[in-house]
């Protein structure tokens, strides 16, 4: 049980490491555009090309995040219908359980209630 949740935490910080890795090169590449020697003209076009490149990388993360939680989501319901079907079948067999007790005491009370009336 032990390294199931480290795999879910390692999976949960994937998200997270993919997101800073994709903020630090923008930061790290809009600021060699910022200070490249260029005109005013070359240094806007190269940060739009910029931003046009990163709201695409974003995009792509946000498409594998949907996916990702949708997998996880299908996963959960599985796992909640295979828990569920054990849950019924262990209450199933306490009343089967239950019912043959309460049988067993309803058929020795009645014998002794009718060792007594045939006594008195």
């Amino acid at each position: 049980m032990g390294s199931k949740n480290n795999d879910e935490e390692r999976d949960g910080s994937n998200g997270g490491f993919a997101l800073g890795l994709l903020v630090g090169a923008t930061i790290g590449a809009l600021a060699a555009v910022l200070f490249a020697p260029k005109s005013g003209q070359q240094t806007r076009q190269q940060l739009k090309d910029l931003a046009n490149q990163q709201k695409d990388k974003l995009r792509n993360q946000w498409e594998d995040t949907k996916i990702n939680a949708a997998i996880a989501v299908d996963d959960a319901k599985e796992k909640l219908g295979v828990v569920a079907e054990q849950a019924k079948g262990t209450v199933d067999g306490l009343a089967d359980k239950a019912k043959g007790t309460v049988d067993q005491l309803a058929e020795g009370t009645k014998a002794t209630v009718d060792k007594f009336q045939k006594r008195y």
